[in-house]
């Protein structure tokens, strides 16, 4: 292996970084609804929650039990008042499924009730449940709104631990929920009595977990019992009153969970999670911020809801070489210190910074646990006032918002992966990993890519790096290829200390961006766009997704990368068509958005075509850029659904699906153009001759303006069934009304499949008439 030395370069910023920067944050909320009643005839909580939605897809487990037909009886009342047009009821018959594979019915029943943004899907049950829907929910539609309805403690704090980004807890899977809604029906949390041994075990845990986080919940127990409806009661209280004090998705919500790691095989599966609470508990204690008294109740606490645990089950200390490794897994902190969360004195916990040696002889060198004392205490005062009695009637709120950032800068940098080229330098994890998914688009590409990370690798800016090809093909442009650099991903252990660097063209971008957006969510990624959309497109929004039965980019995600780095020389390996395909993604944003920018292509099209590298040239690139960005930065997450960017889009992506990808997506977007504009002439939206001044372009830079899979009837369909449910109900089609301006046609009923046909039939006899000629 080569030896790696200190990096000793210092990175030059490209003249152009931050010069184009795309500058937004996303706010995420979080917020939980404790209701007395939920189902009940006239209770308003629930409809209140999916709000404008007119359709639901409904997921249903078996823990729904004798609830199912209450809630059935809800939707079907609510259907009757007009709350609703429809729902689907879905039972989850297959929550066992690995990874993504799991999300596949949820998302296959969303398809067949033609669910739009604006729509929702309601889990119903367990913790499992909500997860696979709200991480299938958070991809559907690059984002639709999911609620949560558990009817158990487990499920309901699994689900605040998650906070706005939901795990699959069998995958390196995570989503960002922007609108995280936990709902929880209290009348069946206050019934549900687990008589299996996990599913007991697991709300004894929360239960216990509550209790260290909440001292009342503690104090309850003691005085009318661990499994009192009064105790149940304070711990679900807790919930809420924790939400508001430590934040949903905190690290103490992992108390349970983050030192399962080191359960010795001597610990029965069902009481792992207690052991590693109450080991928090005596490495806290060890360590001098959790006092003796405190152990003292959660020892006692604990034995209570499993006498099992007592004896050495409770004493048991893992091997040290699975402290090693637990350890070290950890991501480090100031000076080489690990942060873990411990129970404190005091009602909650905290991040604590350990040094890792004093964490590994702390575990190793445990004592006993004091004599918890539970039996003659239970009758002494109480150390907390009981202030919360079970609720009666009212709903109980709590909730949180978060920003995420989501700004990224788009730099130029010349010959990158030339050998004396340090552009990168200052991207990458000096000391980290790199997962390089890369494009091989010409025989060579993948031994260059492999000669530039290895030059970075000696000089320090690595400590190792993997390639994993990706081809770049829309067919290909599915969840396997995303499956395929999870796999790797996960394989390499990469954290946020890492990188992924994705070389490749608009496609690969989707792929790549998409699986970096899965996983954890918190491994920067690095864009280098290879192909002029890649450029001015792909590589500079915060869409990424693939292609789900034969729907364009049905799944994905608004993900920002840490940087987009694009270097011109690529274009000099580009074939004509692919070039050609860029540029229609340039005249794209121009037409309207910058009247100034669609002259200058009209003036140089040519010399972008031809893959030359001249100031004009690079002007068309800047303004295409800086254009694109300053439609992004107003609408990041298209919130707001009426896009300019979204322009010829709305046919083009239905024309790539109708040809199974036999039209480029620049050549689609051409053609897409080509309608909407003749559309909008016919309305009286665009002048004839600002019609012709666009077609004429388009024709002279070699993309189609008509193709024979322009069907009318299908079109229109499309437009009725795939595009007016994306885009929440309405037609948005966005057309031009002079060049550099751009205006929508909001209503399907101003579209009739007669225009259709008029401007399908005109198009075609324009392709037909020598020189073009309308």
């Amino acid at each position: 292996m080569t030896p790696i030395r200190s990096a000793h370069h210092t990175p030059t910023p490209a003249v152009d970084d931050q010069l184009m920067c795309l500058r937004t944050q996303v706010t995420a909320s979080f917020r939980l609804d404790v209701a007395p009643d939920l189902f009940a005839p006239g209770d308003d909580v629930l409809a209140a929650a999916w709000g404008p939605a007119r359709r639901l897809v409904v997921v249903l487990d078996p823990m729904a039990g004798t609830r199912a037909r209450q809630l059935t009886d809800y939707l079907q009342a609510a259907r009757a008042a007009g709350r609703l047009d429809d729902y689907l009821l879905v039972e989850a018959t297959d929550q066992d499924a690995e990874g993504l594979g799991a999300c596949d019915d949820v998302v296959e029943a969303a398809t067949r009730a033609q669910l739009g943004r604006r729509d929702v899907f309601l889990a119903v049950g367990g913790a499992r449940i909500g997860e696979i829907v709200a991480v299938a929910a958070a991809s559907y539609r690059r984002w639709t709104p999911a609620l949560r309805v558990h009817h158990d403690l487990a499920a309901t704090v699994a689900a605040v631990g998650h906070g706005v980004r939901v795990g699959l807890s069998d995958a390196p899977v995570s989503a960002l929920q922007r609108a995280s809604h936990v709902i929880v029906d209290e009348r069946a949390v206050l019934a549900h009595r687990p008589t299996d041994v996990p599913a007991r075990a697991a709300d004894n845990a929360t239960t216990l977990l509550l209790g260290t986080l909440d001292g009342q919940v503690l104090d309850r127990m003691a005085q009318h019992g661990v499994a009192s409806d009064q105790a149940r009661a304070e711990a679900l209280a807790a919930v809420v009153r924790l939400v508001d004090r430590i934040g949903p998705g905190q690290a103490m919500w992992r108390l349970g969970s983050d030192w399962l790691a080191l359960a010795p095989a001597a610990v029965p599966a069902h009481l792992r999670r207690i052991w590693s609470i109450l080991l928090a508990a005596r490495v806290a204690h060890r360590i001098g911020v959790l006092g003796t008294d405190a152990l003292r109740r959660l020892t006692g606490t604990a034995t209570a809801l499993h006498p099992e645990i007592a004896g050495d089950v409770l004493t048991a200390l893992p091997d040290s070489a699975a402290v090693l490794r637990w350890s070290a897994s950890r991501n480090a902190v100031a000076g080489g210190t690990v942060a873990v969360p411990l129970p404190t004195d005091g009602d909650g916990g905290e991040l604590v910074a350990v040094e890792r040696t004093l964490l590994t002889t702390t575990l190793a060198g445990l004592p006993a646990v004091p004599d918890s004392g539970w039996a003659r205490r239970r009758s002494r005062a109480q150390r907390h006032p009981l202030r919360s009695e079970p609720r009666s009637g009212r709903v109980t709120r709590a909730s949180s918002q978060i920003q995420v950032p989501a700004s990224f800068p788009v730099r130029f940098a010349d010959r990158l992966m030339d050998p004396e080229s340090w552009a990168l330098a200052d991207l990458l994890p000096p000391g980290g990993q790199a997962l390089v998914a890369v494009d091989p688009y010409t025989p060579r590409q993948l031994a260059t890519v492999h000669r530039l990370l290895a030059r970075y690798q000696a000089h320090g800016y690595l400590s190792r790096f993997t390639i994993v090809p990706v081809r770049a093909t829309d067919r290909a442009k599915t969840l396997d290829q995303v499956g395929r650099v999870l796999h790797a991903a996960q394989g390499l252990g990469l954290g946020g200390d890492d990188r992924i660097l994705v070389v490749g063209g608009g496609t690969v971008l989707d792929i790549v961006g998409y699986a970096a957006y899965l996983y954890h969510g918190d491994t920067p990624y690095v864009r280098i766009p290879t192909t002029l959309v890649g450029m001015i497109d792909a590589g500079i929004g915060l869409k990424v997704g693939v292609n789900v039965r034969g729907h364009k980019n049905l799944l994905g995600a608004y993900h920002p990368p840490l940087a987009c780095v694009c270097d011109t020389e690529f274009l000099r390996t580009l074939s004509a068509a692919e070039l050609r395909c860029g540029l229609a993604e340039a005249i794209k944003i121009s037409v309207v958005c910058d009247k100034s920018l669609f002259e200058l292509i009209e003036q140089h099209h040519g010399d972008l075509a031809a893959g030359v590298h001249t100031p004009q040239v690079r002007a068309v690139l800047d303004g295409s850029i800086s254009t694109m960005l300053r439609q992004l930065e107003a609408n990041p997450f298209e919130e707001e659904l009426r896009r300019l960017p979204d322009f010829g889009h709305e046919f083009g992506h239905m024309l790539e699906a109708v040809t199974r990808f036999r039209l480029r997506h620049g050549e689609a977007v051409a053609i897409g153009m080509a309608l909407s504009s003749a559309i909008a002439a016919h309305l009286g939206q665009l002048s004839w001759s600002d019609l012709d001044r666009l077609l004429d372009l388009l024709q002279a830079a070699g993309l189609p303006i008509h193709d024979d899979a322009c069907d009318p009837d299908l079109l229109w369909r499309k437009l009725r069934d795939d595009v007016v449910p994306h885009k929440g109900g309405k037609l948005h089609l966005v057309v031009p009304s002079a060049i550099g301006v751009g205006e929508f046609i909001d209503s399907l009923d101003d579209v009739p499949v007669d225009l259709l046909r008029t401007v399908c039939a005109e198009l075609r006899d324009r392709v037909r008439t020598v020189g073009g000629v309308r």
